[in-house]
């Protein structure tokens, strides 16, 4: 149930939807009687929860991404760019932890991508330290390469949206210092969901005829273009996951990445992947200076890498959260198990 599913919805201006969409779950859930579980998306069911664990039925309460975490960081990144409406303010440091701790303190089970977001739910006495999980995204099985064929490196990645918590503008400023140094570098963006001149306008002038913009491909042109690129690049702030560097990693491709989402919990720095600080194009610039002059590292890298994504394969996901999510309906004995 989204958003877009109510037609009355569509008349809420967007800045009211945190205030609204927790109402229109409410009413909707209150009409619902078919259903052995509810899962609620951050803050959504705050007020729905109540009523449906009332009539029996288990919540759970999903992070994709905890709200206050992101929000520090972009306290901290607007900081040089005027800083946050007064609004938008009241809305994430006063409004939105109450939601969320209500959520949290009332659900059957509460869900998140990492273990520094469970950690912060439970320091904080959100939720009691047996009544939260961590989940994880899948990876398909195309992704997974079986070989790299060793080559000069000359192909960077970036995939993501193009948006301030994910570090572009310290990848722009890190490309402008490699492509001086490195003539024949590229950067490809892909997934940016922004318009290619869009993006392109926060580059240097004078590297933007070697930076490919693609603002939307699918899975098939997603999974080339792990292939063709030589080394990843994901300078985010924050992230409440990070599929795309378990797709690089299954892809065996060198990765530098700061530790934020999956990277924190599973790669390591020299092992696995190339850990920098965030907000510091200097170390990107450092890093891949590093992985062109090495080929053994990008190689080591790549392997580690692969072999630490094979535990986040898609079909171990989806049955994991399924024997989740039915032990929580009913302690489902282990003969009605998804397997």
């Amino acid at each position: 149930m989204t958003p877009q599913d109510s037609p009355s919805f569509q008349r809420i201006p967007g800045r009211l939807t945190p205030l609204v969409y927790p109402v229109l779950i409410r009413q909707w859930a209150r009409r619902q009687r078919q259903y052995d579980l509810f899962v609620f998306h951050s803050y959504a069911g705050w007020l729905a929860i109540p009523d449906v664990l009332a009539r029996g039925t288990p919540a759970v309460v999903a992070f994709h991404g905890l709200e206050p975490m992101y929000h520090a960081q972009l306290v901290e990144e607007s900081e040089q760019t005027g800083g946050l409406s007064w609004r938008y303010r009241m809305l994430q440091e006063r409004l939105m932890p109450l939601w969320l701790k209500r959520s949290c303190r009332r659900a059957t089970l509460v869900l998140c991508l990492n273990s520094a977001e469970r950690d912060y739910l439970v320091d904080r006495k959100w939720v009691d330290a047996d009544r939260v999980a961590t989940f994880f995204h899948g990876v398909p099985p195309d992704f997974f390469l079986p070989e790299r064929t060793p080559r000069p490196a000359t192909a960077l990645l970036f995939v993501g949206q193009w948006l301030p918590m994910k570090g572009i503008v310290y990848l722009t400023a890190a490309f402008r210092e490699i492509a001086r140094r490195h003539p024949d570098l590229t950067l490809t963006c892909a997934g940016t969901l922004a318009p290619a001149d869009h993006v392109l306008a926060g580059f240097a002038p004078e590297v933007r005829d070697r930076v490919t913009v693609i603002p939307r491909l699918d899975r098939s042109a997603l999974v080339d273009q792990y292939r063709r690129s030589d080394i990843l690049i994901s300078p985010s702030l924050y992230e409440g996951f990070g599929l795309a560097l378990l797709e690089a990693m299954a892809a065996r491709l060198p990765i530098i990445t700061t530790r934020v989402g999956v990277a924190a919990d599973t790669l390591q720095d020299g092992e696995s992947a190339l850990i920098i600080p965030t907000r510091h194009p200097e170390a990107i610039v450092r890093e891949v200076e590093r992985l062109i002059a090495d080929v053994s590292l990008r190689e080591r890298l790549g392997e580690t890498a692969h072999e630490a994504a094979l535990h986040y394969r898609e079909p171990k996901a989806v049955v994991d959260l399924a024997n989740r999510l039915l032990t929580v309906i009913d302690r489902t004995p282990p003969g009605r198990r998804v397997v």
